[in-house]
């Protein structure tokens, strides 16, 4: 099957998941929870999370609570990266950003809700218990002060003067930044399949260097696009530059981001070998990454 049509056949089964997952009243909370998680998306860490399971002999259906709930904090974490105090984006995906739909406050509020019923939906996963203790550590790791949030608060707030440091530093620092902001979810994603499917510790390991490598590849990437590609379309175009972000294309420049790119694509295709036919998918999947236009 062509990627595009498993990718968009995925997409379906998640979004009907994530329908009844979300509340489903008339309350302001509960509209803009669902317009923020409905407001378009590929909605790759849940795929992810599928094919974690489906790698390591597991059923992908069966994880479908889990990948919603990664979701949940991915949608969270949009929500509150485009507010004033952050980004300050008007336009997500060529619509109005939550905070300007609704309100900075309802947006703020919505994005708490989805973080917390993220781990509500976690538990609700048919797994033994134990490794469901597991997935929820592994969410909340990713998620965390040591993860996603010490990325996005290095990204957006304590790096505004970074042109003023040394290049050896920076290269330390920009590392650092995609692989907590982006990569640390884009991996747990996958592990939190495996684990959930009882995957041993070798499949584990080999899933973890794959994520961390797709995970820093897809945020060059998205720097690369933010600069060149199909952001202009959807409002984005020129975000990181105007907010003074300190990006792979910044400090590399665009030619060398995108080799980057590819190295770790082809690096992270190398970890999958173990699994034989079985990483058809995941090794599309990193194709795909460097290959988007959006």
């Amino acid at each position: 099957m062509i990627l595009k049509k498993y990718l968009s056949k995925q997409a379906k089964l998640i979004d009907s998941a994530l329908k009844k997952c979300l509340p489903k009243d008339n309350s302001l909370i509960s509209r803009a929870m669902r317009y923020s998680v409905f407001a378009g998306g590929k909605r790759l860490r849940p795929i992810l999370v599928m094919e974690g399971a489906k790698i390591c002999g597991g059923d992908a259906k069966s994880v479908l609570p889990a990948a919603c709930a990664v979701e949940f904090i991915h949608t969270y974490s949009l929500i509150h990266d485009d507010l004033p105090a952050m980004d300050n984006d008007d336009l997500r995906r060529g619509k109005p950003t939550s905070h300007k739909k609704f309100d900075e406050a309802t947006a703020i509020l919505a994005g708490d809700a989805l973080l917390t019923d993220s781990f509500r939906l976690l538990c609700e996963c048919n797994k033994r218990k134990d490794l469901v203790i597991t997935a929820v550590k592994l969410l909340s790791e990713a998620a965390g002060h040591k993860g996603m949030i010490e990325g996005q608060i290095k990204d957006s707030v304590e790096l505004k003067n970074w042109k003023k440091e040394s290049k050896n530093k920076l290269r330390k620092k920009v590392i650092h930044i995609h692989k907590n902001k982006t990569a640390s979810l884009i991996c747990a994603s996958l592990k939190i399949g495996a684990v959930l499917s009882g995957a041993s510790r070798n499949q584990i390991k080999s899933i973890e260097k794959y994520g961390w490598e797709i995970g820093l590849a897809f945020q060059i990437v998205d720097d690369i696009l933010d600069v060149v590609g199909d952001k202009a379309i959807l409002g984005k175009r020129g975000s990181d530059k105007d907010n003074n972000k300190l990006t792979y294309p910044a400090l590399y420049g665009l030619n060398n981001s995108s080799k980057l790119s590819v190295n770790l694509i082809k690096n992270a295709k190398k970890n999958l070998k173990t699994f034989g036919k079985r990483a058809s998918i995941l090794n599309q999947l990193a194709d795909f990454i460097v290959e988007r236009k959006y």
